[in-house]
């Protein structure tokens, strides 16, 4: 039929005898229960979109801050609730399968899915610098492409992010700070100070080997700032921050 189908729970109204609902039916588990929530929610948001059913036969995740998963080329997957940092590779295509109004190409994505079987990794990045009211953490996927530091600023605190070889872009996804340009590995003060002021949803384009970033939160400041940093994959190549470290 066509036409929105929603779905509703079964009602446990078996005749006399029965085994429904008098207790003889075997416990749902922990993952039934999570895949019908889900399932309930998305027909709701779309509804008649078969692509509610995906609990059903995709891992159904709910990610904590802090936490990141990588997510290989040609794997379908869905962002159904939250707030995420996604970094992505250079892709030429976007082959919808459910959950959207657009176009679904059934046919390019039954030829382009791997069919593999498995749950991902859940990660929770590597501690590259550890610093008076500083810290950042390096999450690093399988794939020279990218990867993303996310640094923590408390407040009173300065970090300095040294010049790099390849360019990268800042994003804060948290508190309020400021940027300043430092002094470069030879000492020589730039130019221009490059003062910015930081704030949620603000972002920033370091261009390659030309300066180094302060980033500093003010004493009276209610929170840390935070900061995410996406680039090319340096750690794969031992160019790392935990490498120079260790130099």
């Amino acid at each position: 039929p066509s036409g929105a189908q929603h779905i509703t729970p079964p009602q446990s109204s078996g005749a006399p005898g029965s085994n429904l609902g008098n207790g003889d039916d075997p416990p749902e588990s922990a993952w039934e229960r999570k895949a019908a929530r889900a399932i309930l929610r998305l027909e709701e948001q779309f509804p008649g979109d078969v692509g509610a059913m995906a609990p059903l036969f995709l891992n159904y995740l709910l990610i904590a801050p802090g936490e990141s998963f990588f997510m290989a080329a040609n794997e379908p997957h869905a962002y159904v609730a939250g707030e995420i940092l996604e970094c992505m590779a250079c892709s030429d295509n976007v082959v919808r399968a459910g959950l959207t109004p657009k176009l679904k190409d059934v046919d390019n994505l039954v030829e382009m899915l791997t069919y593999s079987m498995g749950g991902p990794d859940i990660e929770f990045g590597r501690l590259v610098h550890q610093g008076a009211g500083t810290r950042t953490l390096c999450y690093t996927p399988p794939v020279p492409e990218f990867e993303v530091l996310i640094t923590t600023v408390e407040p009173g605190a300065t970090y300095d992010i040294a010049p790099c070889k390849v360019p990268s872009i800042l994003l804060c996804v948290e508190g309020i700070g400021q940027t300043c340009s430092a002094p470069g590995p030879d000492g020589v003060e730039p130019q221009r100070k490059h003062k910015y002021d930081l704030a949620p949803g603000r972002s920033l384009y370091v261009t390659a080997g030309t300066i180094a970033l302060t980033l500093s939160v003010a004493e009276g400041s209610k929170g840390p700032l935070k900061v995410a940093r996406a680039r090319q994959n340096l750690s794969m190549l031992g160019e790392g921050e935990d490498a120079e470290a260790q130099a």
